[in-house]
C-alpha cells in the first residue's frame, strides 16, 4: 500500500458486522450511469449558479461598481500597476484582482459580466479543487460530494456573482493551504512549492492577510496532533516563506516608490491594521455575527455539520483520536471565524474562506454515516441528516406562503418552493424508508437547489434591478452630455460607485452643503444627483436649481422592494442650475 493510501483515513469501525457498517456497493452499470447522472447535475449546477445571466443584473452596492470601475480606468490609462478608483489612487486592495478583471474587460467589454466573469471562474476553479482535497485525502466520492455541496452553497452563489475578489482570493488561499496539507499528508512533497506559490497568488489578491491565515491555521493544526506535527514540519516552510515574500513582495515595494507615505498610510495602516483594530465604524455586527452567516450559508447541510461537531467533540471527550484531515479542517475553520470574529470591522463575505473545509466536513459526515450508519461515533451527523428533509419542509412552506401571501413576483416563482418542499418530503420519507442510509449523492436536495437558484436568477434578481435608480440616471446624463460637453457631474450625500461607473465621467462626491454650493456657485455647466429631500431643502434656501430628471427606487439594495404593500421608496432626482 503507498504511502498515500494509508495517509486517508478510515472511517469505518473495523468491529462493526459488514451489513451495519457499510451500504451495499452498486453494480459497475449503476455506478457508470451514477457517475453520468453526477457530471450532468454538476455542469447544470455550475452553469446556472456561476454563469447563467451573469451579467444581466446591473452593479450591486456598495463595492462591486467601485472594483470595476476601479479596472476599467487600468485599462483607459495604460496604468496596470497602480490602481485608481475615479483618478485617486485606490489603495484598497493590491492590483491583481484589478489586473484580471481589466483583462476580462479588454476582452468582453466594459460589462457587468466581464467585471463579474473573474469570481465566477475563480469559484469555478474552488469548487474543483475542494473536489480534488476530498479525493486526494478521503475517497473520491468524498471529493466530488464536497464539490456539490460547495457549487451548491448559497454563500458561492451570492460571491460568484458578486464583482469582488473573494472567490479568488479563497481559490488561491485554500489552494495553497490544501497543496501544502496534501504534500505533507500523502507523502507528496513536490506539491509544497505549488502552494508557497499559490499562497504567494493569495497574497497579491488581497494582501499579507493570506500569508497570517494561513501561519495561524497551520501553527494550531501543529500544537493540536503530534502527527500533523511530525509531517507538517518536515517541509521546507523557511524556503516556502521565502518563496512567497520573493514573489508576492514586488508590488508592495513599486508602491511605496511610486506613493511613499500616502501608501503606508493608505493601505498599511487604514486599509489593514486601523480597518481591524481600530473602531472607525460604528453598528458593527455582535460576536455571533459570523456564526449566523455561515449557520445560513451552509443551508440545508447546517444540522450535518453541528452534527458531524458535536460526534468529533464526545471523541475527543472519550480520548479517542481524530485523523489528521479532521483536525486541519476544523483548525482551518477555527482561525478562520476566530481571526475575523475579533476584527473591530466585519462584513459578511470575510469568513468565506471556511465554505470549502466546512463543505468537506459535510461531505465526510456524510459518508461516515453511510459507510457506518448505526455507529454510535456518528450518532450527531446521522441526527443532522434526519434534520435535512424537515428543514427543507420547513424552508418551502414559508417561501410559499411569502410568495402567495407577501411578495409581487412571477407566479411561476411557485416552483421554487414547491421543490424545496417536494424535496424535503421524499427525502424525509426515504430516510425512513431506507433506515437512514445517505445516497451516493445527496440527488433530492442538489436538484432542488437547482430549481431555487433557477428561479432566483429567473424572477428575483430581475424584480431587485427594476427598482435601481442609479443606471437610469446615469443613462439620462449620458445622452444629455454630449449636448454640454463642459458639463461637470456630482452626486451629493450619495457616494454610490455605479453612478460613477454608468456615467463614465469624473464624478465629483459632495458630502457638506456648503461644498455643494460651491459646486453650484461655479460658472460650468452641472448635474448633481441627489435625493428628493435634498433638492427640496436647497430650494427652501434660495439655490438656484431645477430637476430635469426624477425617478423612485432604492437607495441600496433591499428585498422590501419585492413585497406587495412595501415602504415608500426614495426619490431620486438630477439637478442643474436654474437659469
Amino acid at each position: 500500500m503507498s504511502s498515500s493510501q494509508t495517509a486517508r483515513i478510515q472511517t469505518v469501525p473495523e468491529d462493526l458486522p459488514v451489513a451495519v457498517r457499510s451500504a451495499p456497493e452498486p453494480s459497475a452499470r449503476l455506478r457508470l450511469i451514477q457517475d453520468v447522472g453526477l457530471v450532468i447535475l454538476f455542469i447544470s449546477l455550475s452553469y446556472v449558479v456561476l454563469f447563467w445571466r451573469l451579467g444581466a443584473s446591473h452593479f450591486w452596492d456598495p463595492d462591486e461598481a467601485h472594483y470595476a470601475q476601479t479596472s476599467r480606468e487600468m485599462v483607459l490609462t495604460g496604468d496596470w500597476w497602480a490602481p485608481y478608483f475615479n483618478h485617486q489612487p485606490f489603495f484598497d486592495k493590491p492590483a491583481l484582482f484589478h489586473q484580471l478583471q481589466a483583462g476580462a474587460m479588454v476582452a468582453f467589454g466594459p460589462t457587468e459580466f466581464a467585471a463579474r466573469f473573474v469570481p465566477a471562474l475563480a469559484a469555478l476553479g474552488l469548487v474543483l479543487l475542494t473536489a480534488w482535497f476530498g479525493s486526494a485525502t478521503g475517497s473520491r466520492d468524498t471529493g466530488i460530494v464536497a464539490g456539490l455541496l460547495l457549487i451548491a452553497s448559497p454563500g458561492i452563489f451570492a460571491l460568484a456573482r458578486y464583482a469582488i475578489l473573494d472567490t479568488l482570493f479563497t481559490l488561491f488561499l485554500f489552494g495553497g493551504a490544501a497543496l501544502v496539507s496534501v504534500a505533507a499528508l500523502c507523502d507528496r512533497p513536490r506539491l509544497q512549492w505549488a502552494g508557497y506559490a499559490s499562497i504567494a497568488v493569495a497574497v497579491m489578491v488581497k494582501g499579507p492577510l493570506a500569508l497570517v491565515l494561513c501561519g495561524l491555521a497551520f501553527g494550531l493544526a501543529i500544537v493540536s496532533s503530534a502527527d500533523l506535527r511530525r509531517r507538517l514540519l518536515g517541509l521546507r516552510w523557511l524556503t516556502g516563506l521565502g518563496l512567497v515574500i520573493a514573489l508576492s513582495s514586488p508590488w508592495f515595494l513599486y508602491m511605496y516608490w511610486r506613493f511613499g507615505d500616502a501608501f503606508v498610510q493608505g493601505y498599511v495602516l487604514d486599509e489593514n491594521l486601523r480597518l481591524y483594530s481600530a473602531r472607525r465604524f460604528a453598528n458593527q455586527p455582535n460576536f455571533w455575527f459570523y456564526f449566523r452567516i455561515l449557520a445560513a450559508g451552509l443551508l440545508p447541510w447546517t444540522g450535518l455539520l453541528i452534527g458531524r461537531l458535536i460526534d468529533d467533540v464526545r471523541a475527543l471527550v472519550r480520548r479517542e483520536r481524530l485523523d489528521a484531515v479532521e483536525i486541519l479542517l476544523w483548525t482551518w475553520t477555527t482561525v478562520i471565524i476566530a481571526f475575523f470574529t475579533f476584527s473591530t470591522f466585519k462584513l459578511d463575505h470575510y469568513v468565506f474562506p471556511a465554505a470549502p473545509a466546512l463543505c468537506l466536513l459535510c461531505a465526510r459526515a456524510w459518508f461516515d454515516v453511510r459507510h457506518a450508519r448505526l455507529s454510535p461515533r456518528h450518532a450527531a451527523s446521522r441526527a443532522g441528516l434526519h434534520l435535512i428533509g424537515p428543514l427543507l419542509v420547513a424552508i418551502g412552506l414559508g417561501c410559499g406562503y411569502f410568495l402567495v401571501a407577501r411578495l409581487e413576483l412571477s407566479r411561476y416563482a411557485i416552483a421554487v418552493p414547491v421543490a424545496l418542499t417536494l424535496a424535503g418530503i421524499a427525502l424525509t420519507v426515504l430516510a425512513n424508508l431506507r433506515g437512514g442510509l445517505p445516497p451516493r449523492a445527496p440527488w433530492i436536495v442538489l436538484s432542488a437547489l437547482f430549481v431555487t437558484y433557477v428561479g432566483i436568477v429567473a424572477f428575483v434578481m430581475p424584480a431587485l434591478d427594476r427598482r435601481k435608480v442609479v443606471y437610469d440616471m446615469a443613462q439620462w446624463i449620458a445622452a444629455e452630455a454630449p449636448a454640454r460637453a463642459s458639463a461637470r457631474i456630482a452626486a451629493y450625500h450619495y457616494p454610490n460607485s455605479a453612478f460613477r461607473f454608468y456615467v463614465n465621467q469624473d464624478v465629483t462626491f459632495l458630502d457638506e452643503p456648503n461644498q455643494a454650493r460651491a459646486f453650484f456657485d461655479a460658472p460650468d455647466p452641472f448635474y448633481c444627483l441627489m435625493r428628493k429631500a435634498a433638492f427640496d431643502e436647497f430650494i427652501a434656501q434660495g439655490v438656484p436649481l431645477k430637476a430635469v430628471y426624477e425617478r423612485e427606487g432604492m437607495a441600496t439594495t433591499s428585498g422590501r422592494v419585492l413585497w406587495r404593500n412595501r415602504l415608500p421608496e426614495t426619490r431620486f432626482v438630477l439637478a442643474t442650475r436654474d437659469r
